[in-house]
């Protein structure tokens, strides 16, 4: 009851701050992260109520969750969500996830988009307002909006609210500005001895230093590859005791691939989704792999595309007449670029 008391004095107050026409404040990822000793975010207490971050994009959003449309009422049946990753630069070793869901109505929130204006939302979220560039990873981006604590890390996100003054924004900075390299981790880096998570309130070391960060985690194997699958959950194992889970996404490569076997490393997006309710902040740390190119050795992908409808000519997920307008320009075209 509680919880849900401050979730309404949150968004009242927050409408009354857009209203007002209050501009959002610039603040780093470590800032916006920033975590009490029981894993709660500090930064909650009193940081503005709109907020910027910017970063490298790590991830296309229907990699990891599935933005297909979907208005069934059905309590906590999210319908479509949409979800990326943006990674901190130089000092700022933090990055944020900015998620947004479609069914509000069915779980905390009042009311749940129709279908048409989900894919509305998603068309404008995909696509940088001013140039119409389509996001990709590695695009340098700054995104605006209001937050929301939920399973360990600050959010950025609608509050579960469909109204305008909730939208957030994300920017295009620089195009192809470069995903960043995986920092290179052992299991011992985010796990105890014995084999609980490492928390670190400072956030210096442990799970809290990774998340919403890309890493290759070195060493491991998979212990149950049988649940191989999109969208599945696997085990990582180093074989002395420390284990962590992997979240796959829902890229190809998991249909058209094997599992690796044997020991690997693994790249992918160091994730908290702490358990229980209310949930154990310093807990429920693991790994998202977002898609899988065939490699024996490394689970895991850096080479992504946007897009996995086979009529989604220009990879921004929906399928409308501007894919039509990007096949027509290159029909009949051979690969020496006759006609």
């Amino acid at each position: 009851m509680l919880k849900s008391t401050l979730i309404c004095v949150s968004l009242l107050t927050c409408s009354a701050i857009f209203a007002a026409g209050t501009s959002p404040q610039l603040v780093t990822h470590e800032q916006l992260q920033a975590v009490h000793s029981d894993g709660t975010s500090s930064f909650d207490d009193s940081g503005p109520l709109t907020v910027s971050v910017e970063g490298i994009l790590l991830n296309s959003p229907e990699e990891y969750l599935t933005p297909d449309p979907n208005s069934t009422e059905q309590p906590w049946f999210m319908g479509g969500q949409w979800q990326i990753y943006v990674q901190g630069e130089g000092s700022d070793h933090a990055g944020t996830a900015c998620w947004m869901g479609q069914n509000y109505g069915n779980g905390p929130g009042d009311e749940n988009y129709k279908n048409q204006q989900w894919l509305d939302e998603l068309a404008r979220l995909n696509r940088d307002p001013q140039t119409g560039h389509i996001f990709r990873p590695g695009d340098r981006v700054r995104v605006t909006g209001t937050y929301l604590f939920y399973a360990g890390k600050l959010n950025i996100n609608e509050n579960h609210e469909i109204s305008e003054a909730f939208d957030f924004t994300v920017e295009l900075l620089e195009p192809a500005a470069g995903l960043p390299q995986p920092e290179e981790i052992q299991l011992s880096d985010v796990k105890n001895p014995d084999n609980t998570d490492l928390f670190d309130e400072t956030r210096n070391t442990g799970g809290e230093y990774y998340q919403s960060r890309l890493v290759k985690l070195e060493d491991v194997e998979i212990t149950n590859p049988e649940n191989w699958a999109p969208g599945a959950e696997l085990t990582a194992s180093n074989g002395n005791g420390l284990t962590l889970p992997v979240k796959l996404g829902l890229g190809k490569g998991f249909e058209n691939y094997s599992c690796p076997e044997g020991q690997i490393d693994i790249v992918g997006v160091f994730d908290q989704e702490a358990p229980g309710y209310p949930p154990d902040s310093t807990k429920g740390y693991r790994l998202v792999v977002l898609d899988h190119h065939g490699s024996s050795e490394v689970l895991g992908s850096l080479d992504t595309n946007r897009g996995n409808k086979p009529a989604d000519i220009n990879g921004d997920f929906i399928v409308d007449i501007e894919d039509f307008a990007e096949l027509s320009l290159h029909w009949l075209e051979t690969a020496s670029g006759l006609y």
